[in-house]
C-alpha cells in the first residue's frame, strides 16, 4: 500500500519490482550453494582470515489472532575483517533478471540429534585470576569523565551540561577499529532451541571456518543465554565437536548476567533503598532492576550510583 503510493509519486520502485529483485537474489544464492555441496558461502569471505559467527532465532507473524500461521526459524550471521588482502572463497553472485516469482528449490538437511545425556564435569585445573588488573590509562580515562561529570552538576539550575555521556566520551577516545563485513546464511526453517537445529548450525559454521582458515582455528559462535546453555551440553556430549567448537555468550547477555550478580550483592547494602528514597525509582521497579529485568534502567542507575559514590 505505502510502496504503491510512493511509486505513483515517483519516489521509489513498485512493490512488484521489489519482489522480482528479491527473487533474483534468492536464485543467485541458491546457485552459489551448488558450488559447495549445498552450503552457502558469502562472496565477501576470503581465505586466510579468521571468521566468527552468531546464531539466534527469528520469528515472523507472532501475533496472529488464533496463534496459527506463525513462522519460527534460525538465522546464522558470518563476520570477517574487511581489510584482508586474500582471495575470495566464492565468486560474486550472478544476479539475473527475474521474470516471475519462481524461486529455485533449496533445502538444508537438518542433522539428526537426540537430547544429550548430562555429562559429569571433571575440572583439570583451577581457574586463574588475572593479577594485572585494570590498566592505569583506562582508570585515568574513567576518572576524567567522573570528575567532569561531577563538576558539571555544580552549575546553576537550568544550565545544560556539555559533558557527553560515557558511551560518547569513550568512543571519542578509543582508537578506530578496522571495518568488519557481515552476511547471513539462508534462513533455516527450524526452531532454534531444538537439538538437531543447533547441531546443524554448528556444522555449517565449521564448514565455513574450514574453507576460510582450515583446521588451524576453532569455530567461534555467539549465542544468547538460552541457546548457549544447550550448546554447552551438546559439546560436552560430543568430544569431537568440543575440540573444534567454542560457544560464546553474546555481549548483551554477559552484561545482563554481570548486572544480575551486582544486583544480588546490593540487595542488603541499602543502596537500593537510596534509589527509592531519592525518588529515582519505585519499589517494584527497583526489584526489577536488581534482577536486570530492565537492562537500560539497570545500566543507568548503576552508573548514577558509581558517579555519586566517587
Amino acid at each position: 500500500m505505502l510502496m504503491g503510493l510512493l511509486n505513483r509519486q515517483s519516489h521509489c520502485v513498485s512493490y512488484g519490482r521489489t519482489l522480482l529483485v528479491e527473487t533474483a537474489l534468492a536464485n543467485a544464492v541458491v546457485q552459489n550453494t551448488r558450488q559447495f555441496q549445498g552450503l552457502y558461502v558469502p562472496p565477501f569471505l576470503k581465505t586466510g582470515a579468521f571468521v566468527f559467527f552468531a546464531a539466534d532465532n527469528t520469528n515472523f507473524a507472532e501475533d496472529t489472532a488464533d496463534g496459527k500461521g506463525t513462522t519460527h526459524g534460525t538465522i546464522t550471521a558470518v563476520y570477517q575483517k574487511a581489510d584482508v588482502p586474500k582471495e575470495p572463497i566464492a565468486p560474486p553472485l550472478v544476479i539475473g533478471d527475474a521474470h516471475s516469482l519462481s524461486v529455485t528449490p533449496y533445502h538444508v538437511d537438518v542433522l539428526p540429534c537426540n537430547k544429550p545425556k548430562p555429562q559429569p564435569i571433571h575440572r583439570t585445573k583451577d581457574f586463574a585470576i588475572n593479577e594485572v588488573g585494570v590498566s592505569e590509562s583506562y582508570q585515568l580515562t574513567q576518572l576524567g569523565w567522573i570528575v567532569a561529570t561531577a563538576i558539571s552538576r555544580t552549575k546553576e539550575v537550568g544550565q545544560s551540561s556539555k559533558i557527553l555521556d560515557w558511551a560518547c566520551y569513550y568512543s571519542l577516545l578509543s582508537a578506530s577499529q578496522s571495518v568488519t563485513q557481515g552476511g547471513a546464511l539462508p534462513l533455516l526453517p527450524e526452531v532454534a532451541h531444538e537439538w538437531p537445529t543447533l547441531l546443524t548450525v554448528i556444522m555449517q559454521a565449521s564448514q565455513l571456518r574450514y574453507l576460510a582458515v582450515g583446521d588451524d582455528h576453532t569455530t567461534v559462535i555467539s549465542f544468547d543465554m538460552a541457546l548457549y546453555e544447550k550448546v554447552v551440553q551438546l559439546l560436552d556430549a560430543r568430544p569431537n565437536l568440543r575440540r573444534t567448537g567454542v560457544p560464546r555468550l553474546g555481549e548483551l547477555h554477559v552484561v545482563m548476567a554481570a548486572l544480575r550478580a551486582l544486583g544480588t550483592s546490593m540487595e542488603i547494602s541499602g543502596i537500593d533503598d537510596a534509589w527509592i528514597e531519592a525518588d529515582l525509582y519505585g519499589s517494584a521497579t527497583t526489584r526489577q532492576i536488581l534482577k536486570c529485568n530492565h537492562y537500560k534502567r539497570a545500566l543507568r542507575v548503576h552508573t548514577y550510583s558509581y558517579v555519586a559514590l566517587c
